[in-house]
C-alpha cells in the first residue's frame, strides 16, 4: 500500500504550480471533478460553461484588476480608488460596499490591497460623480481632460474585471 502524504494547505505548492484551462463535454465534467479531487494537490479553481467568460473569485479578479491599473499607472492618486467603488456599486455581478471603510477593510484584508487612501479620502470623493456611469460628470471638477482621466480609469476597471488583458 502506497503512503499519500497530504499538505495541511495547498499555499506550499502556490509557487510551484500551474494554472491549467481544460475544455470537457458536459457529460465528462463530473468524471474530470472527481479525478482532481483525488489529487490532494490539485485544486479546480472555477468552473464555467463553454464560450463565456470564466474567472476566479472576485477577489483574485480584484486583485488583478488594480494591479494591472497600478502597471498602467492609472491610479496616480489614492483617491481614485473611490472611482472603483462607485463603479462597483453601480454595476451588477459586484460587490456593493455600505461605507467607504467597508470598502477599503474588504481591499486590505480579502484582495490583499497594500497602499490604500484613507476612510475620509474616499468618503470626500464617492459623492462627486454624476449621470450615467461611464459618461460620469464630476461635481469637484469642470476639467475635461480630469473627467476623462477618471472615466478612462472606470472603463479600463470594468474591462478588466471581464476578463479584458
Amino acid at each position: 500500500m502506497r503512503e499519500v502524504r497530504t499538505p495541511t494547505t495547498l499555499s506550499q505548492f502556490k509557487e510551484k504550480m500551474k494554472d491549467i484551462t481544460l475544455r470537457v463535454p458536459d457529460d465528462m465534467a463530473g468524471l474530470v471533478e472527481m479525478w482532481a479531487e483525488r489529487i490532494p494537490e490539485m485544486e479546480i479553481l472555477s468552473i464555467c460553461e463553454a464560450g463565456t467568460p470564466c474567472y476566479g473569485n472576485m477577489a483574485e479578479r480584484l486583485s488583478y484588476a488594480i494591479n494591472q491599473l497600478r502597471e498602467e499607472k492609472l491610479l496616480p492618486n489614492l483617491y481614485d480608488f473611490a472611482w472603483l467603488k462607485v463603479a462597483m456599486d453601480s454595476l451588477d455581478d459586484f460587490p456593493n460596499f455600505k461605507s467607504a471603510q467597508s470598502y477599503l477593510d474588504y481591499l486590505y484584508i480579502e484582495v490583499r490591497v497594500e497602499e490604500l487612501p484613507s476612510e475620509s479620502s474616499i468618503s470626500k470623493k464617492m459623492n462627486t460623480p454624476c449621470g450615467k456611469i461611464f459618461e460620469w460628470t464630476f461635481s469637484d471638477t469642470k476639467d475635461k481632460e480630469e473627467i476623462t482621466r477618471r472615466n478612462n480609469i472606470v472603463k479600463r476597471f470594468y474591462n478588466l474585471m471581464r476578463g479584458g488583458k
